[in-house]
């Protein structure tokens, strides 16, 4: 079956269900518009992505160590934590901003179609922050954390072409690697277990 094929029996299916949501979200084309479970996933991954920056900050070769603040994974507080730090906090806003919405659902199911329509906009809102903000943010904080592993030549080397911006030299407001870590784990389980609730509540609706 060609993917135009699936398509038209998806948007089908919808319109024949009768859910005025299913129907609104099937023929909307929207490029974040994911079923609101899959999104809490990407949203659960991305977060323990940005956790996973603890242990490649460990993982640096000696060679970067000029141009780290310190090589403890735990205390170093690099400039590219707090992009980090903005991205995660993004994530998560929209994360809650998810949920909110899949309780509204469940609350007020069946949905009418302004109900519908406002349920929508919000989904497709928290698509855009989590791709387009928070997952961009999360994606070139462990991008460059990544880079450093390539060892100290490809950092001097990137440093030079920024004009001597180093991004793992110290941050003015010191937020610590770890806790950012830490933060970033404990809210991708968070997201997780809500991700799961939401899910079995949708089953049993």
């Amino acid at each position: 079956m060609s993917t135009d094929q699936q398509t038209t029996d998806a948007i089908t299916d919808a319109v024949l269900s009768g859910s005025a949501y299913e129907r609104l979200r099937a023929c909307r084309h929207s490029i974040v518009g994911q079923p609101l479970t899959r999104l809490l996933s990407i949203q659960s991954v991305l977060l323990a992505a940005l956790a996973a920056t603890v242990p490649l900050y460990w993982l640096l070769p000696d060679s970067v160590t000029p141009y780290l603040p310190t090589t403890d994974p735990l205390t170093a507080a690099p400039k590219i934590a707090m992009l980090g730090a903005f991205g995660g906090v993004m994530v998560f806003f929209a994360a809650i901003l998810l949920v909110g919405t899949a309780l509204y659902r469940l609350e007020h199911a069946p949905l009418s179609e302004a109900q519908a329509h406002e349920v929508l906009v919000v989904e497709e809102f928290t698509g855009g922050l989590t791709v387009g903000m928070g997952g961009l943010s999360i994606g070139l904080t462990v991008a460059c954390l990544g880079m450093g592993l390539l060892g100290g030549e490809t950092v001097g080397a990137y440093v030079a072409t920024m004009d001597g911006t180093n991004p793992f030299a110290g941050s003015l407001y010191a937020l610590p690697l770890g806790a950012l870590g830490v933060a970033s784990f404990s809210a991708s389980v968070v997201v997780l277990g809500a991700r799961w609730y939401v899910g079995r509540r949708f089953e049993q609706l």
